[in-house]
């Protein structure tokens, strides 16, 4: 038989996921990928609520900053640049011209974060790059646009990105994986440097902690099995919605148990019916197929043990 494709083996994790489960997912882009769709089924899921993070050093300070929050001792450092404030530690999506708000708002978040740290049987770490810039010897989430004078730019090494999350790793499950999303403008060859780092410490993890930490090979599905460009966008570096469904895939058949893969392709069916957008949405007859599919949901979230409030959007 000819094979067309060097296929990534898949292996079932030792600790799977299942419909009730707790969810907390943190780091590139491509984790915004994976927590949208299983947001979209009503699961109970926190996904960067610091916003996106790429570097493992900044996404182990969240976490550890989490993981013993508390809001009364808790005061962000503040930069004023062109009229706005901005905190090196969070995305720029948090910036803002006034100073209390943006406090008050990073306050919230960071509540939120450590009760939805706190309640996580899952962690899912996606780290996108072992490149940092450091400001004053710390290490920035973000830049926004600050001067490139005021920053140091260089690579971890695999010894600190093992440091930074070997303090974090407790009973819960941690599953890593490594964004295939290219950072081309670090140039190909210093992109692979990174990505090797990154695949070097998460390996050392397995080692140290192997009831608790697992990988999740999404890097080798883009890279090595789906070398196609049908399975990119347009600037050759981030997925295509079809390499986005593979990786889904993957997920699927690597994470979830028996009960999740059901419950998901429901869910599945379900959202597909709810955003569908028919001719006429005020018709008795799209009515009647909203209020009935609607029942299937809460039907799906009660048999799953979910709760019934759901989110809004897209329905």
């Amino acid at each position: 038989m000819i094979k067309l494709r060097t296929e990534v083996e898949r292996q079932s994790l030792k600790q799977q996921i299942a419909p009730g489960d707790s969810l907390f997912l943190i780091g590139s882009c491509f984790t915004d990928h994976i927590g949208s769709w299983l947001k979209d089924m009503w699961l109970p899921v926190t996904c960067n609520p610091w916003g996106v993070l790429f570097n493992p050093a900044s996404i182990a300070m969240s976490l550890s900053r989490a993981a013993s929050f508390h809001a009364d001792g808790y005061r962000p450092e503040l930069h004023l640049r062109d009229g706005l404030f901005h905190s090196f530690d969070h995305h720029g999506s948090f910036s803002m011209n006034d100073e209390a708000e943006m406090t008050a708002r990073i306050v919230d978040c960071e509540t939120k974060a450590a009760d939805a740290l706190s309640a996580a049987r899952h962690v899912v770490v996606t780290l996108g790059t072992a490149w940092v810039y450091e400001r004053d010897s710390h290490v920035v989430a973000n830049c926004h646009k600050f001067p490139a004078s005021e920053f140091t730019r260089r690579m971890l090494s695999v010894d600190e990105i093992v440091g930074c999350f070997s303090p974090l790793i407790s009973d819960r499950h941690w599953v890593f994986t490594v964004s295939p999303i290219r950072h081309v403008r670090d140039g190909l060859h210093a992109n692979q440097l990174s990505k090797a780092t990154l695949l070097l410490a998460i390996d050392r993890l397995q080692q140290l902690f192997p009831s608790q930490v697992e990988y999740l090979p999404a890097y080798e599905l883009l890279i090595d099995d789906l070398r196609d460009y049908r399975f990119y966008a347009d600037d050759l570096v981030h997925p295509s919605q079809l390499g986005v469904e593979m990786v889904r895939q993957l997920v699927t058949d690597c994470c979830f148990s028996a009960a999740m893969k059901q419950y998901v392709a429901e869910a599945t069916s379900i959202r597909k019916a709810l955003d569908h957008r028919p001719s006429d949405p005020d018709s008795p007859q799209h009515r009647a197929f909203v209020a009935q599919t609607l029942a299937r949901r809460d039907q799906l979230l009660h048999s799953a043990g979910l709760t019934a409030c759901v989110q809004q959007r897209n329905l």
